[in-house]
């Protein structure tokens, strides 16, 4: 890393301004560094056991997450009540038997979707 100033600044009638790459002759003059930049890496977090795609993230050299770009979002459930009530419902519309099993689990769906 090359140690030498990059620009200055001077103080001028009590503020400080930014006078240029060479320092300003006759003023007080502090020089500005650079500051090296941390590589950021594109990264995929994955589940060990399904390898399932769980978020895509930028992470640091020491593998540390700065930024998540995109992540799975979090399934949708419905509690017992919720399939109870919404059984009850659908038996009351419907006619129950066992070929209607397959509408009431489209009807859960559904419900769970609108969540």
């Amino acid at each position: 890393m090359n140690n030498e100033p990059v620009a200055w600044m001077s103080s001028v009638g009590g503020e400080f301004v930014y006078v240029g790459y060479e320092p300003a002759e006759g003023y007080l003059a502090i020089p500005l560094y650079t500051h090296p930049a941390k590589e950021l890496h594109l990264s995929l977090q994955k589940n060990k056991e399904t390898g399932e795609l769980l978020a895509v993230t930028y992470t640091d050299d020491e593998h540390r997450i700065v930024e998540v770009l995109w992540q799975k979002p979090p399934a949708k459930t419905l509690t017992d009540e919720e399939i109870m009530v919404l059984y009850e419902e659908y038996i009351e519309t419907q006619y129950a038997s066992e070929s209607n099993v397959l509408g009431f689990g489209r009807a859960i769906l559904r419900k769970a979707q609108e969540k």
